[in-house]
C-alpha cells in the first residue's frame, strides 16, 4: 500500500526540523548534551542549537584542539559549562571556553578496562567500568558516580556483568551487556548503589520512553526469545511479545512511543500497550534521528533516508558507506553523519543536499553540536569548531 507524501516548501521543513519543545534549553549560558544520543529518548536531535545552522556552518573555524593526546576517545557530553570526554582509561572534564583541563579520573588502570559510554545527570556524571577477570567466565564491572564539577567519586558499587550500554533517567542507572556468564541487564539505584531490577535480555540502544525502557534476546539459558517493556524503577514487565526481537532506536518527545528495528522494518511500538505498527520496510535500520515530521534511518548497509514520521514514506535516501558505525545527529536544522572512512558528511536535511562546512578531517565517532560550538574526535584528541 502506498502512502500520500504530504509535500512541504523547504522552509517548512527546516523551521519543523528545527522547532521542538521538550528538550532542557542550555543552562547559564552553557552548551548541553546529556548523552551519546543527546538525551534519554536518544533521538540524536538537537533542538535548541541555534548558531550553527544550514546559513552558518560554512563560517565555522578552529576554535581549540585538546591535548594531552589519549587513545580510544569517544565523542563527548557537555554540561553546566565544561566538556567531559571518555577514552580507555579514564574521563577527562575541560573548560567549555578554552579547553583547559579541569579535572581528570582515572580508574585502578591494572584492574579495569573497557569503559562504558558516560552520562551527565543532576550534576553528577555516571560510567560503567568492566574489570579485567581473575578467571575467565567470571564477568564484573565497576560503577562510578563522580561529582560532575570536580571529578571526586560520590559514590562506586560493583556490578556482576558486563557493560557495553548503559542509560540514567529518574535515578536510575540500567547497564547492559550479551554474555555467556551473567545477567544481560542490570538496574540500580544511583543515589545507594541497591540492585533494583535485573533482566535475562539486552538493552540494544540506551533509550527511556516516559521510564521505560525495551530489552530483548533470549537470555543466558538459551530460552525463547522474546522482546519486553520494562519499567526502569520498578523492573515491572509492562509488555512481552515472544518470537520477536525488538530493536530499540529512539523514543518520542511524549515518550508514548519507542521506534524499533524489527528484521529489515521499522517499528513503532506503544510504550504502554505494547502495540506495534509498521512504519517502513526495508530499511535495515541501526540509527535513528527524531524530529518533529521526519525520521533520520541509518541502515546497517549505510544508506540514510529520510522518512516521513507520519506515513512511513521515504522522502530522500542517500548511501554513505560505513555511516552504520556511527549515530548521526541533528542540531540547528543540519544533519551531521559520520563515516567510519574518518569523513563527516554535512548535510541539509530537507534534501540530503552538501553543505559547505569544515571536512572536520579525522573524526571518528558522532558529533556533538551544542551552543555555537562543534566537537570532533579522532579518537585521540578533541578538536572544536566554533562561529
Amino acid at each position: 500500500m502506498k502512502h500520500p507524501l504530504k509535500v512541504l516548501t523547504a522552509a517548512a521543513v527546516l523551521v519543523a526540523t528545527v522547532a521542538v519543545p521538550a528538550a532542557p534549553a542550555a543552562a547559564g549560558g552553557t552548551g548541553w548534551w546529556a548523552m551519546s544520543g543527546y538525551l534519554v529518548s536518544n533521538s540524536g536531535f538537537n533542538p535548541n542549537e541555534s548558531r550553527v545552522t544550514v546559513p552558518t556552518v560554512p563560517n565555522l573555524e578552529l576554535a581549540y584542539t585538546g591535548t594531552p593526546a589519549r587513545t580510544g576517545q569517544r565523542a563527548p557530553v557537555v554540561a553546566d559549562g565544561l566538556v567531559y570526554t571518555q577514552d580507555d582509561t579514564g574521563v577527562t572534564a575541560t573548560d567549555e571556553e578554552t579547553g583547559a583541563q579541569r579535572w581528570r579520573f582515572e580508574p585502578d588502570p591494572e584492574r579495569f578496562r573497557w569503559p562504558s559510554q558516560i552520562v551527565h545527570t543532576a550534576g553528577q556524571i555516571v560510567l560503567a567500568v568492566n574489570d579485567s577477570p581473575a578467571m575467565p567466565g567470571a564477568d564484573s564491572s565497576q560503577i562510578f558516580v563522580l561529582n560532575a564539577m570536580t571529578g571526586t567519586v560520590v559514590r562506586d558499587f560493583d556490578d556482576e556483568g558486563w557493560v557495553t550500554q548503559i542509560l540514567v533517567d529518574r535515578g536510575v542507572v540500567v547497564v547492559s551487556g550479551e554474555s555467556r556468564y551473567s545477567i544481560d541487564t542490570r538496574a540500580y539505584r544511583i543515589a545507594d548503589g541497591q540492585l533494583l531490577w535485573q533482566r535475562n535480555q539486552y538493552m540494544q540502544q540506551p533509550v527511556s520512553a516516559n521510564g521505560r525502557v525495551v530489552v530483548s534476546g533470549t537470555g543466558t539459558s538459551g530460552g525463547p526469545l522474546t522482546s519486553s517493556i520494562v519499567d526502569i524503577v520498578t523492573g515491572r514487565i509492562i509488555h512481552t511479545t515472544e518470537n520477536r526481537e525488538y530493536r530499540p532506536l529512539a523514543a518520542d518527545e511524549a515518550g508514548t512511543r519507542f521506534y524499533v528495528g524489527w528484521g529489515h522494518s521499522l517499528q513503532v511500538l506503544d510504550a504502554t500497550t505494547g502495540t506495534l505498527t509498521w512504519l517502513a520496510s526495508n530499511l535495515y535500520p541501526r540509527f535513528v534521528v527524531v524530529t518533529p515530521t521526519r525520521l533520520y534511518v541509518t541502515s546497517t548497509g549505510g544508506t540514510v533516508s529520510a522518512v516521513n514520521r507520519s506515513t512511513g514514506a521515504t522522502i530522500w535516501s542517500r548511501s554513505i558507506p560505513e555511516s552504520q558505525h556511527q549515530r548521526a545527529i541533528i542540531a540547528g536544522g543540519v544533519l551531521y553523519v559520520t563515516a567510519k572512512s574518518d569523513r563527516v558528511y554535512t548535510l541539509n536535511p530537507v534534501d540530503g543536499a552538501p553543505l559547505k562546512a569544515p571536512a572536520f578531517t579525522g573524526a571518528v565517532d558522532q558529533l556533538v553540536v551544542t551552543y555555537g560550538r562543534v566537537y570532533v574526535t579522532d579518537g585521540t584528541k578533541l578538536t572544536v569548531y566554533s562561529l
